[in-house]
């Protein structure tokens, strides 16, 4: 399983679907794939609400002769998502995910430094590179002191 790492500055929530829109994404996303860096989103995304993502928001409109009926309009789904308002964070998941992500880095910086030129750190560097990428992608939305981006949310799918 991969995931991407996404901000989005506005989201379109229609129940447990949300609309797909690249607009609202601040930067271009993070590609998490490296299996360990997975495994680490994992346990962080269980506080995420899980959602569905579609292609376009779902057309609840009905014709006069249906205006009696309690109709719902199919949503065609495209892919899964968890999301969570950067202010509604919590704590100590994000905390303890961060210390994860910084003994994996270690990790990664002991095993590079046995074997520097070998092709077997190939793994670690790929898994250090992302979560540099990760760090500095959180370090700017959920520390920033601006209103959007507190009210912004962290949108990792699944791909």
């Amino acid at each position: 399983m991969k995931y991407t790492l996404n901000f989005s500055l506005k989201l379109q929530k229609n129940n447990s679907f949300i609309v797909y829109n690249r607009e609202a994404f601040a930067e271009t996303p993070i590609s998490i794939s490296v299996p360990d860096v997975v495994k680490i989103f994992d346990h962080f995304i269980e506080t995420f609400e899980k959602v569905g993502i579609t292609e376009q928001p779902a057309n609840n409109t009905i014709s006069s002769e249906e205006k009696t009926k309690d109709t719902t309009a199919l949503t065609g789904l495209s892919a899964t998502a968890y999301i969570c308002q950067v202010q509604k964070l919590n704590d100590t998941v994000f905390n303890k995910f961060c210390t994860e992500l910084t003994e994996y880095l270690q990790k990664c910086c002991s095993e590079i430094s046995k074997s520097f030129l070998s092709e077997e750190v190939n793994l670690s560097i790929s898994g250090l590179r992302e979560v540099i990428e990760v760090r500095n992608y959180l370090a700017k939305f959920t520390k920033s002191e601006k209103k959007a981006y507190q009210n912004g949310y962290l949108y990792i799918m699944v791909v």
